[in-house]
């Protein structure tokens, strides 16, 4: 699942991306930024960052931001567009991240989990490199979860969800704790 993945991204390109789903984004965005406070000296990592319309959201006001990724043509447009910035991006699995454990104010994992074939695996990670206090900010496509699976998956990595959202969007935004 991971290489058609892969290769669907690097085939439909930044530009297309953006054209096609940044409206969505940032509606996302806008629920769950307006519900949390983000600090210049966060650390924040964005998992699946694609082609980092979060991070060029954030990076003007934020200090360092990391963005991960598995699509090589993604993080190419997002190089493009974050020059400039205080953000690293990394060709990496969010399956296995490669940072040390409990780095991260803020982890974010927006429109990731659907393209998971083990989205556990994936919550377990981010887990693991957010600090005890960290905010998780995560989303679950509407078209394959329902509420109580996204809320059951949440739960299944003891993360608590304080806040689910899904206003009008075409996922459920929620913003989790460390159990």
């Amino acid at each position: 699942m991971k290489k058609e993945v892969r290769r669907a991204y690097n085939e439909l390109g930044g530009k297309l991306y953006d054209l096609r789903y940044s409206e969505e984004q940032e509606r996302k965005f806008e629920a769950f930024l307006s519900q949390i406070s983000i600090s210049r000296d966060d650390l924040i990592l964005d998992l699946g960052c694609g082609t980092g319309l979060l991070l060029e959201r954030i990076s003007g006001a934020m200090g360092f931001t990391v963005g991960l990724d598995i699509s090589e043509g993604l993080l190419s447009w997002a190089r493009s567009k974050l020059r400039g910035t205080q953000a690293a991006l990394i060709l990496s699995d969010a399956d296995y991240l490669p940072f040390r454990l409990e780095a991260f104010d803020k982890v974010f994992a927006i429109t990731l989990l659907q393209n998971l074939p083990e989205p556990r695996r994936a919550l377990s990670e981010a887990k693991a490199v957010a600090k005890p206090a960290a905010t998780i900010i995560l989303s679950g496509l509407k078209k394959k979860y329902s509420r109580e699976e996204f809320l059951a998956l949440l739960s299944s990595v003891e993360l608590r969800a304080e806040e689910v959202m899904d206003v009008e969007l075409k996922d459920y935004l929620a913003i989790c704790r460390k159990a």
